[in-house]
């Protein structure tokens, strides 16, 4: 007869000489196996979006028991509903960076160099989680469809804004509405990001990035 054995966890395992140092405490352990789990579930999202993970996967892949993702979550839906808000953070944090100081439309550039090149070539797996949860959530199948609102409105406020400095600077042409010119800016970008996603091999993205800092010049300065 097959005895049940409970989900292992690290929280409340003791710390030998090979596993958890005996400084650690059970916060820190259990913090420590949250983020593992949230690592594995960004992975698996990415690879092969919400519908193909289940709570057993994530603690496999994160090398823990079958069991421990549900121990800590409670249900598929909690854990994707953390991996949203974890992926959303990085997400705004990518979408308002520190200012430069280089000047409005050198900053403009750099961030379309950082969101269309970087953000393409070298992704982080929440990055590609958050991809995979907004392209469900355009479909109607996610919770994330407000979020990624959030995320738009969030850039494009700040796309707006050094836009306005700009502007008082007298970089950027005072005839320029900030607020269209934002959204055109991140409508751009999106739409480079997207194509790179669907057809990698079909967009040659350095020179797409190239021509959309390009665009951004001659929008804003005056010839």
């Amino acid at each position: 007869m097959r005895t049940h054995v409970p989900p292992t966890d690290p929280s409340t395992e003791p710390a030998g000489p090979s596993a958890e140092p005996a400084r650690r405490t059970q916060a820190e352990r259990r913090a420590r196996a949250e983020r593992a789990l949230l690592a594995a579930a960004a992975r698996l999202v990415a690879e092969h979006g919400s519908a193909g993970v289940t709570l057993a996967r994530v603690g496999e892949e994160a090398g823990f028991s079958r069991g421990l993702a549900s121990h800590y979550f409670g249900s598929k839906g909690a854990l994707l509903t953390r991996l949203q808000e974890e992926a959303l953070a990085e997400a705004m944090a990518a979408a308002t960076p520190e200012r430069s100081g280089a000047g409005a439309v050198e900053e403009l550039c750099a961030f379309t160099r950082a969101a269309c090149l970087d953000g393409v070539r070298h992704p982080t797996d929440l990055g590609r989680a958050f991809v995979v949860l907004g392209a469900e959530a355009l479909a109607g199948s996610s919770e994330l469809t407000d979020a990624v609102a959030r995320l738009d409105a969030r850039m494009r406020g700040w796309v707006a804004e050094v836009i306005r400095q700009g502007a008082a600077d007298g970089e950027i042409r005072p005839e320029v509405d900030p607020d269209a010119a934002a959204t055109t800016v991140v409508a751009l970008l999106k739409g480079l990001i997207v194509q790179a996603a669907t057809a990698p091999g079909a967009l040659g993205l350095e020179h797409a990035t190239a021509e959309a800092q390009r665009w951004i010049r001659l929008a804003l300065t005056t010839p």
